[in-house]
């Protein structure tokens, strides 16, 4: 069971850097310190925490199947939501403020969520929790609240450089598909 749970982490650490590998290291200068900052905390929760709390012995895969098949379903469905829209955005990948381009994401996984990468990485985390146990699961509230932070100040930032068509995509489309 950890095989499986490290695999699923490890595709998602190398997902994440490829583009800084590939594509070179954005710009933040925009970026808040506090947005940095909480981006770091994602990035140990995540990156750190779970496999050193699973190689070091402090915590072993102790979860019902169910809760560990519905963890595997779910971390995989956010790692093909985070892969999916960064193939959509192509070379238009950046920071909040970085003057990324004029383009609008309407399409692709902007269809179901205004911000699918963040659902995605928040279902990759829940559902790597709930394949350790399940009640780990509340180590992600931090990450959850810091994450509807972030997507309240994007959506700031994309009313005010898009205008009327940000608020009538925003009235058609959630960040989850049926809410918010």
């Amino acid at each position: 069971m950890k095989v499986i749970t490290l695999s699923i982490l490890l595709i998602f650490v190398l997902f994440r850097n490829s583009f800084t590998l590939l594509k070179g290291k954005r710009d933040k200068k925009k970026v808040t310190t506090f947005i940095y900052l909480g981006r770091k905390l994602i990035e140990v929760f995540i990156y750190f925490l779970i496999p050193g709390l699973l190689l070091l012995g402090i915590i072993n895969v102790h979860t019902s199947s169910l809760f560990y098949y519905l963890g595997i379903l779910l971390s995989v469905f956010g790692l093909l939501l985070m892969i999916y829209t960064r193939l959509n955005r192509n070379k238009d990948w950046g920071f909040m403020g970085d003057d990324t381009g004029d383009d609008l994401f309407t399409g692709g996984p902007y269809r179901f969520t205004r911000h699918p990468y963040y659902v995605g990485a928040i279902f990759v985390g829940v559902g790597l929790y709930l394949q350790l146990n399940y009640f780990l699961v509340v180590l992600m509230l931090p990450v959850i609240f810091f994450i509807i932070y972030v997507i309240g100040k994007e959506d700031n930032f994309l009313e005010k450089k898009f205008g009327s068509r940000y608020m009538e995509y925003k009235n058609k489309v959630g960040v989850f598909p049926w809410f918010y």
